[in-house]
C-alpha cells in the first residue's frame, strides 16, 4: 500500500481529534483494494492514479462539509463571492494545527518508510476506529428539568424520553407542522391603524454571537420593552429566514411551502397588514440582487412593494460579492424625514421591513485593510447598534406612536463548532437559529412611564417562541393602540402568547427538539440524535 498507508493513518488521527467522520466500512474496502497484490508495474501505477479521486472523493465523504450535491447547487452564488472572500473561507477550513500535524506524520514516514510496516499500522488504526469510536463532537447531554422549566416546556416525568426511532421521529415532526397549520393572526379587529410598524431584519446576528463577542448585554438592546430570549429563527439563510416573517401570521411550515406560493392571503403579514390599513415599505441597506433577495421578498414574501432607493445614503462598507453597503442611520434617518414630512393624514401609517447585511460574513470595512471579517465584525456590530440607536432616538423625538420589532434573521456562527467552520451555516443548530428578537413601544404613554427610571428591565417571554408569536404580540398591540396599552395589559399579552416546539431547517436538513432530546434529519432522511453525526 506503500504511502496510501499515510493517508489512512491521516484520517484516523483526524477522526479521533474530532476534525472528521470516519465511514469504516469504506475506508477499510479502499484500504483492501489499495492493498491488494498486482504482478505489473504499469496495473500498479494505474491503480495510484485511480486512487486519487477516490481518496478525495472519500476524504470528502468523511468530512463534515456540505453535501456535494449542495455544493454544487450553490455553484452560481460562490461564483459571485470576492477572490480574498474566498481565500479567508479556505484559510477556516485548513487547521494550521491539523497541516502541522501531516506534515509531521509525512517527515516521520519517510524516515521509517524502510524500516516499517505502515500498511499494517495503518489497517490496526482502521480496526480501532472501528471497535473505538471517537465519541460525540458534541454530546447532549441529558438537560436538568430547570431547563425546561426556562423553556417553557414541560417537565418529562423520567427526565428526556427514550431516543426515537426514524418513523416516530418522522410522525411527530409532521404532528408538529400539522399542529401550527391552523394557527393564524389576523389584524382585523384593529381598525384603522394607530402607530408605524418598523420590522429591523438584521443579518448574522444570535444570542451565541453576541455572547462571543460579550455584547449580551448591550445598552442597545435594554432598550427594547419586551425581549425574547429564546426566539427561534428557524433558518440559516437569509431567503427564507425572511421569509418565514413575511408568513408568519401562519404557524410554522416546512421550508419548501415558503416558496410554493399555495398559502393563502391570511398567510401573508403584509397582506394582512396592507388589508388592516398600513401602507407597505421595503428598504435595503444592499442592492437586494444576490440571490435574488428581493425578488424572493416580492414573489414568495408578499410583500406588495418595491425596495426604495437607498443611492443616496453613503457607501459604508463592501460586501461579500463586492457590492456597495449603504449607512445603517443615514438611509434609516432619510427615509424617516421623509415619512414623516408625506403623511399629512396623522392616522396614515406604514409598516415598513429594513434588512440590513452590515454584519455579514465577507463584509470589508474601510480603514480595516487586511483583517479578516470575523475579526472586522465586533466593530461592525458595535457600528450597526449605534446605528440602531440613533435611529431609536429619531423616532422618540418625533412623538410618532411606532412599534419596533428587532428580528435578526440567523447567526453568523462566529464560534462554529467541531462540525462547521466559522460562519458556515448548513447545519441548523441552536447557536445559529436562537436570535435576540426584541420589541419596543414608542408613543405609548402608560408603557414608556413603566419603564422608564433607572434599573428598569424589559419584560421576557421565556418559553420557546419563533414569528408566530411575536406577531401574535404585534396584532395584540394594533387592537390596543398606544393610548390605552398598559404595563399590565402587556404583561397579560406576552403569558397568552402561544410557544411552538423547536424546528429549524436549511434545504431539507432539520433540527428537532422533542420530548427532551435533540435530533438532526439529514438530507437523506436519516435521523441522529444531536451531538453523534457520525
Amino acid at each position: 500500500m506503500s504511502a496510501w498507508s499515510l493517508y489512512f493513518l491521516a484520517k484516523v488521527a483526524l477522526y479521533y481529534g474530532h476534525a472528521i467522520g470516519l465511514h469504516w466500512a469504506w475506508n477499510a474496502a479502499f484500504a483492501v483494494a489499495l492493498a491488494w497484490p498486482l504482478r505489473t508495474r504499469s496495473l500498479r501505477i494505474a491503480r495510484h492514479v485511480a486512487a486519487i479521486p477516490v481518496a478525495i472523493a472519500l476524504l470528502y465523504y468523511d468530512s463534515y462539509l456540505p453535501p456535494w450535491n449542495r455544493v454544487v447547487d450553490q455553484i452560481d452564488v460562490l461564483s459571485n463571492f470576492r477572490i480574498d472572500y474566498l481565500w479567508e473561507l479556505l484559510q477556516r477550513f485548513v487547521s494550521p494545527v491539523w497541516v502541522a500535524i501531516v506534515v509531521a506524520m509525512i517527515a516521520v514516514y519517510v524516515f521509517l518508510a524502510h524500516r516499517v510496516r505502515f500498511a499494517t499500522i495503518a489497517f490496526l488504526a482502521l480496526a480501532v476506529a472501528a471497535v473505538v469510536p471517537a465519541g460525540s463532537v458534541a454530546p447532549a447531554s441529558a438537560p436538568d428539568p430547570a431547563e425546561f422549566v426556562r423553556r417553557g416546556e414541560p417537565v418529562p416525568p423520567q427526565g428526556p424520553g427514550p431516543v426515537l426511532a426514524k418513523p416516530e421521529l418522522d410522525a411527530a415532526l409532521e404532528n408538529a407542522y400539522n399542529a401550527g397549520r391552523g394557527k393564524i393572526v389576523s389584524f382585523s379587529l384593529a381598525g384603522t391603524p394607530a402607530f408605524d410598524l418598523v420590522f429591523l431584519s438584521v443579518c448574522s446576528l444570535s444570542d451565541d454571537d453576541l455572547d462571543f463577542e460579550h455584547m449580551r448585554d448591550d445598552p442597545f438592546l435594554a432598550r427594547f420593552d419586551v425581549l425574547f430570549p429564546h426566539f427561534n429563527s428557524a433558518a440559516t439563510y437569509s431567503g427564507p429566514a425572511v421569509l418565514r416573517l413575511l408568513h408568519g401570521t401562519c404557524g410554522q411550515t416546512p421550508q419548501r411551502e415558503l416558496y410554493s406560493g399555495t398559502a393563502p392571503d391570511a398567510c401573508y403579514l403584509f397582506r394582512n397588514l396592507a388589508a388592516a390599513g398600513y401602507r407597505p415599505a421595503l428598504l435595503l441597506n444592499h442592492d437586494g440582487h444576490f440571490d435574488n433577495f428581493a425578488q424572493q421578498l416580492r414573489m414568495q414574501g408578499g410583500i406588495g412593494a418595491d425596495p426604495d432607493d437607498n443611492r443616496s445614503a453613503p457607501v459604508a462598507m463592501t460586501s461579500f460579492d463586492g457590492t456597495p453597503i449603504r449607512s445603517d442611520f443615514d438611509l434609516l434617518a432619510q427615509w424617516w424625514k421623509q415619512h414623516v414630512s408625506g403623511v399629512p393624514n396623522p392616522d396614515a401609517h406604514t409598516a415598513l421591513l429594513y434588512n440590513t447585511i452590515t454584519l455579514h460574513d465577507g463584509n470589508r470595512v474601510p480603514g480595516m485593510t487586511g483583517m479578516t471579517s470575523l475579526q472586522t465584525y465586533a466593530p461592525r456590530l458595535h457600528r450597526l447598534f449605534g446605528d440602531l440607536g440613533r435611529f431609536l432616538d429619531l423616532i422618540e423625538a418625533s412623538g410618532r406612536p411606532t412599534v419596533v420589532v428587532l428580528i435578526p434573521e440567523h447567526g453568523a456562527a462566529l464560534r462554529g463548532d467541531a462540525v462547521q467552520v466559522a460562519g458556515l451555516r448548513e447545519i441548523p443548530t441552536p447557536a445559529i437559529t436562537t436570535v435576540p428578537a426584541a420589541v419596543k413601544l414608542i408613543g405609548f404613554p402608560g408603557i414608556r412611564k413603566a419603564n422608564s427610571g433607572p434599573g428598569a428591565a424589559p419584560l421576557t417571554v421565556d418559553a420557546p417562541s419563533s414569528y408566530l408569536a411575536l406577531l401574535t404580540l404585534v396584532a395584540g398591540l394594533t387592537q390596543s393602540g398606544p393610548v390605552n396599552e398598559t404595563t399590565q395589559n402587556l404583561q397579560m399579552l406576552l403569558l397568552a402568547l402561544p410557544s411552538s416546539e423547536w424546528i429549524a431547517e436549511n434545504d431539507g436538513t432539520v433540527f428537532f427538539r422533542h420530548a427532551g432530546r435533540q435530533y438532526l434529519r439529514s438530507q437523506s432522511g436519516q435521523w441522529n440524535e444531536f451531538g453523534n453525526p457520525g
